[in-house]
């Protein structure tokens, strides 16, 4: 953990508090905004202080962390292990770019208050995990943008009751997705397929 970041941990005076991860701990300066509306944009919960992946397995930073509730968090760099998101229980905002190693969402299901989900380059069987109960009550408008994502079965986003407000899904080039995904029920659908780099 950078200096200029272990001391602001020390002497942050807020209750809530948003989580960055960057390759060196430094301060992501700009990242993309997905949703459409400008209240989904306002709702995002920007990170105000950054850890490095090594941070991940410290007990001492998890201690110091304990005294917030983090109900953000971003990660910017590739990880090999995203199983401390399960230590993060009250998350309302989750952003994951380059997240080609991760297979399943599972620390999403004790995430009970989500409402903002970008994921980038996973391979999922499913998407079951960000609704195991089915329909949740509340206040909030959930928001999924899924980049780069294989998904094999999205029948958990078409069951009965499950209204997005927006639904992002960004796809390579010549994929040919956009029918499967418009049977999620939402506010917003946005599709687009981009052109993968050459050689």
């Amino acid at each position: 953990m950078v200096d200029s970041q272990r001391e602001k941990l020390k002497t942050y005076p807020h209750n809530y508090l948003s989580i960055g991860v960057t390759a060196g701990g430094e301060p992501c300066r700009s990242g993309w905004v997905p949703w459409d509306s400008m209240g989904n944009a306002f709702n995002m919960k920007i990170p105000e202080i950054y850890f490095t992946p090594e941070d991940l397995t410290d007990e001492g930073i998890w201690a110091e962390l304990s005294r917030f509730h983090i109900n953000g968090c971003y990660i910017f760099c590739p990880l090999s292990d995203y199983s401390f998101l399960a230590r993060l229980p009250e998350l309302w905002c989750l952003t994951i770019y380059q997240g080609g190693a991760l297979r399943d969402l599972g620390f999403l299901r004790p995430m009970e208050h989500w409402f903002q989900l970008h994921v980038e380059d996973a391979v999922l069987e499913n998407l079951d995990d960000l609704f195991p109960s089915g329909p949740r009550r509340g206040i909030h408008s959930y928001c999924v943008c899924l980049a780069g994502c294989t998904v094999k079965d999205i029948s958990a986003l078409t069951q009965e009751g499950i209204y997005l407000s927006e639904l992002v899904i960004l796809a390579p080039e010549g994929s040919n997705d956009k029918a499967r995904w418009k049977a999620v029920r939402c506010g917003k659908y946005t599709y687009h397929e981009y052109r993968l780099p050459t050689a």
